[in-house]
This record gives C-alpha cells, sequence and structure tokens, in this order.
C-alpha cells in the first residue's frame, strides 16, 4: 500500500478475512506498522464505489483504451464500460491508441460526439503520453479496455521506472495476448494521480443493479430525452412511436454506432429480467 511517499507491503488481519473483509486494490485501510518495516491492515475504510470486474475501489475515472488498429476496436465492450462507469458516478475519458498504424478519426468523431474526452495517441513517437497526463491530474483512474489494444505499453510510459510485462498482437487473429495478470494501483507523484493497471477483458458485466428502463439515462447523449418522448418515462427508446432518441439518431445527433450499443445492451438486460422472474 502507498503511505505518504513510500510503499508498504501489508497483509490483512485474519479478523477481517473472517469478516468477509478483504481488502482489494484501491481501497482506503488503517494499518499497523511493524518493527521490519511491513505492516498489518486493522480496517478497511468505507469505500465510495466498487467495479467488480475487475476488483476495483474508490476509482474516480475509467479511461478506456482501444486500438486505431490491430485489435479492432470492440465499440459494444467500449460502451459497457462507460455505461459502467457513469452507473458508478465516474468520469469516463477515451484512449485511443496507434494512432500511427490508423487516424482513429471514426472513433474519436463517435465519442466526442456523445460527449466524452477523447485522446489520440502512439506509443511509438516521443513524449506521446504527454496528452494524457492533465485528464490523469488529481485522479484514481482504472485503465480498461480489450487485450492487445497497448494498456501495459501505456503504464510503462507512464510509470518507467515500473517493470511492465508487454505483450504484442496475434495478427493472423487480430486480437491481443493478455499480459497483465495482476491489478496493480501505481502512483504517479508528480501529477498526484494513480493508475490502476488490469488485465484486457473481452466480455465485461453490465452492473447487477442496472434496469433496462434506466439503461439510456448513463448514456451521455440520451440521458433526459425520455421527458420528451411521447411515452415519457415508460420509453425504452427501441420501437415506441414518437420516441426522442429515434428523432435524434435519424437525424445524425445519436450515432448509429452508440444506439446499436443501446440496443444490444438492452436486449441482454431484458433478457436479464426476465430470467429472474422464471
Amino acid at each position: 500500500m502507498q503511505l505518504g511517499d513510500r510503499e508498504v507491503r501489508c497483509r490483512a488481519r485474519g479478523r477481517l478475512r473472517l469478516q468477509s473483509e478483504n481488502p482489494c486494490v484501491g481501497d482506503y485501510v488503517k494499518i499497523s506498522l511493524l518493527s521490519d518495516g511491513e505492516g498489518v491492515v486493522d480496517q478497511v475504510l468505507p469505500r465510495r464505489n466498487v467495479l467488480e470486474r475487475p476488483f476495483v475501489a474508490n476509482i474516480t475515472q475509467v479511461v478506456v483504451v482501444c486500438a486505431a488498429t490491430r485489435p479492432l476496436p470492440n465499440l459494444v465492450l467500449l460502451d459497457r464500460i462507460l455505461v459502467a462507469a457513469e452507473f458508478l458516478g465516474v468520469s469516463g475519458v477515451v484512449v485511443i491508441n496507434k494512432c500511427d498504424l490508423d487516424s482513429g478519426d471514426q472513433v474519436k468523431r463517435l465519442y466526442t460526439q456523445a460527449g466524452y474526452p477523447v485522446v489520440s495517441l502512439s506509443l511509438v513517437a516521443e513524449g506521446c503520453v504527454r496528452p494524457l497526463l492533465p485528464a490523469l491530474r488529481g485522479h484514481t483512474s482504472v485503465l480498461a479496455g480489450q487485450s492487445g489494444v497497448g494498456k501495459s505499453s501505456l503504464i510503462k510510459h507512464l510509470c518507467p521506472e515500473r517493470e511492465v510485462l508487454v505483450g504484442e498482437v496475434n495478427l493472423r487473429k487480430g486480437f491481443g495476448r493478455h499480459t497483465t495478470r495482476l491489478v496493480e494501483l501505481i502512483y504517479m507523484p508528480e501529477w498526484e494521480a494513480y493508475v490502476v493497471d488490469t488485465p484486457g477483458f473481452s466480455k465485461f458485466d453490465l452492473p447487477v443493479e442496472l434496469s433496462s428502463l434506466a439503461l439510456s439515462d448513463y448514456f451521455l447523449e440520451m440521458r433526459g430525452l425520455r421527458m420528451h418522448c411521447k411515452f415519457g418515462h415508460d420509453c425504452r427508446h427501441q420501437d415506441e412511436p414518437g420516441c426522442r432518441v429515434g428523432q435524434e439518431v435519424q437525424a445524425g445527433t445519436i450515432s448509429a454506432e452508440r444506439y446499436q450499443s443501446y440496443i444490444m445492451l438492452l436486449g441482454e438486460l431484458k433478457e436479464r429480467e426476465r430470467s429472474q422472474y422464471k
């Protein structure tokens, strides 16, 4: 754990495990220092929020990393993560890596239009991470995204003193290898920031408390539009007549790609709700 400007190796007291209060990455805790310089976790303080997969607490920002190409952006996964971030009440930032191979302009347009800050990077360029640093200042940011998009390389540039394994993309199959196997909290003192490095993943579960009716509230560009729909609060923005969201999609104000993600996630949530009542 981080104690001031130094790291202290700690273990949890046995009673915490018995009380099912195991510390997780990002927890604020009370510790007792031992004579050998290590510590014991006495208490886990109340969590502001918890991200279940990966298991991280007290984050203030989700930085979703995708690649302009190799692998191609998985927009539905990206939108899942952003929905989860909005549900947790934390901000989201979209990072497009590998812009030396492709401009990534289409992805940038989609998420700028949706209302998210978007940062384009090429990790082969000198000073490549400089555009991202202001967005990290003062935050505890979790890096998320599919394997092979360059999260470990990004961590290596942000924290060059850390030993970070960097993998490569399977060019034939177009996906990346998992190079991060543990969830790790990394302190950046010069930016008063923490960055959480996580394993890449191709699946991401929506929060269990999220309902199909409320889903559109966590798409920034759809938030608040329900009051302008013919069926008001009961509109799920799917096939209903007089739906304001549908009108905005037709007008191009809401991107067809983001709306397609919404429909896919809506179907998943409705199926989950049906299965709960069987």
